[in-house]
């Protein structure tokens, strides 16, 4: 699905995706604990609150799945990580919808088996999800970088790669590869993207790059887009030094 102008309203709905995510996420362990921890201390689940909860919850999910779609719709854009991403999202909402039909009746296991798989299927429709906005392997990275490795000896490695890391490889990279530009390998940033070439190797002012990062925060063509974390001076500064040089690699 593409969306090639949404209305306004249709593209705030897309963009409080993560806002309406959270809800449902929040809820199914909240219900799993009143109806198992009742069970577990051998009382009866408080039959109103896991009720009142489970419909909240598949409300929310519902919401959830609707700008979900609209938000990959407007960015044009699809691969096998978004596509994995939604088919559990779908999947996950239709679980918390049936979770809260099945909290309508006296029997509690069909409504339990039915929780239990909506937390399953949880897990990994987040762990996706993250994937796409903070890059892969965001969750563990702070045990990567306690492995030794050797200090970088080229300007590139030792200072323009950290500074492409912090503010744009979050949205490309191999696994969300946003205007067909990638930008965690020499060779995709030699190649550009759908725009053409990125780097203009001794014409900082040519360069897409560093182009885009100096344009007014409040600019269409901006980038990091807003409220993504922003190079500073210095590393602009930087950037636009080694690109004057030649944007050796």
């Amino acid at each position: 699905m593409t969306l090639a102008d949404p209305s306004p309203w249709l593209a705030v709905l897309g963009r409080a995706h993560p806002v309406l995510l959270h809800a449902p996420l929040g809820i199914l362990p909240a219900i799993a604990l009143l109806e198992f921890g009742s069970a577990l201390l051998r009382r009866p689940p408080p039959r109103g609150s896991v009720l009142a909860l489970a419909w909240f919850g598949a409300a929310t999910a519902a919401a959830a799945v609707a700008s979900g779609l609209v938000l990959a719709g407007e960015g044009g854009h699809a691969n096998e990580l978004l596509g994995n991403h939604k088919i559990l999202g779908i999947v996950l909402g239709g679980l918390c919808v049936l979770t809260a039909v099945l909290a309508f009746f006296e029997q509690r296991l069909p409504m339990r088996l039915s929780l239990l798989a909506a937390l399953g299927v949880m897990i990994p429709t987040g762990h996706l999800g993250g994937t796409m906005t903070h890059g892969k392997d965001f969750l563990f990275a702070p045990f990567r970088e306690l492995d030794e490795a050797p200090p970088p000896t080229t300007v590139f490695a030792r200072t323009i790669q950290p500074i492409l890391e912090r503010t744009c490889t979050k949205c490309h990279n191999p696994e969300k590869l946003k205007g067909e530009l990638l930008l965690t390998t020499p060779d995709g940033i030699r190649k550009g993207g759908e725009n053409g070439p990125v780097v203009v190797a001794g014409k900082p002012e040519d360069s897409p790059l560093l182009v885009r990062c100096l344009l007014p925060a409040d600019h269409d063509d901006h980038m990091p887009p807003e409220g993504k974390a922003q190079p500073t001076e210095a590393e602009l500064a930087a950037l636009r030094a080694w690109i004057a040089a030649g944007a050796a690699f």
